[in-house]
């Protein structure tokens, strides 16, 4: 414990701190893998300490958002939000619904087959149970063609999202037909010339 240094112009001064001070608004630091709401904080920050009343404190409120720390702007998979379109109310969203859920199919589709070449790779390079490489290649390919067959539903999927949106045309045709002459034919203002008065 230390004792306060002399009277400085009638004031005595305090000890020197042993810890730092503390900062608003500096608590915990989001981890990368919080999947939490934002957090709003509102902060008030004197820009003027009150002079001993001659001049009032200077302030002012802002927001900061902690977005959980980052997470899921780099990533490659966004966090669970549901298709864009899903709520199905125009044709729009129908199409937006098919054509994302179609790409998603066929990105897994063909980053599943790559990943399945690469695995019968590694299998054919580990010898069975006796050391021989002789049966490597066919043991290999009865393991890895249960993962071919998941690349090939996932092409198939990508396929029967195509064929639904063209089902979907096919049978609200006259539907859409008069939606679209009904956005097309909306009654416009009448065109009024300019007049001073």
């Amino acid at each position: 414990m230390t004792t306060p240094a002399a009277p400085r112009n009638g004031r005595p001064i305090p000890p020197r701190p042993t810890t730092p001070p503390a900062v608003p608004g500096r608590g915990r630091v989001p981890h990368p893998g919080d999947r939490r709401s934002p957090k709003f904080n509102v902060e008030k920050i004197n820009l003027m300490p009150d002079i001993s009343g001659l001049v009032p404190p200077l302030s002012f409120n802002y927001t900061k958002v902690v977005n959980n720390g980052g997470a899921g702007s780099g990533s490659g998979h966004r966090p669970a939000e549901g298709a864009p379109g899903s709520d199905f109310l125009s044709n729009e969203d129908i199409r937006a619904y098919c054509e994302w859920s179609r790409k998603q199919a066929r990105d897994r589709s063909s980053a599943t087959a790559m990943d399945i070449d690469m695995l019968e790779a590694r299998l054919k390079s580990i010898p069975d149970v006796t050391g021989s490489m002789q049966g490597a290649r066919a043991r290999a390919k009865r393991v890895v063609r249960w993962g071919r067959r998941i690349a090939q539903a996932e092409k198939l999927i990508a396929r029967w999202y195509a064929a639904l949106y063209g089902a979907f045309e096919r049978e609200y045709e006259a539907e859409l037909v008069k939606i679209g002459r009904g956005r097309a034919q909306q009654p416009k203002p009448a065109a009024v010339p300019f007049r001073w008065r």
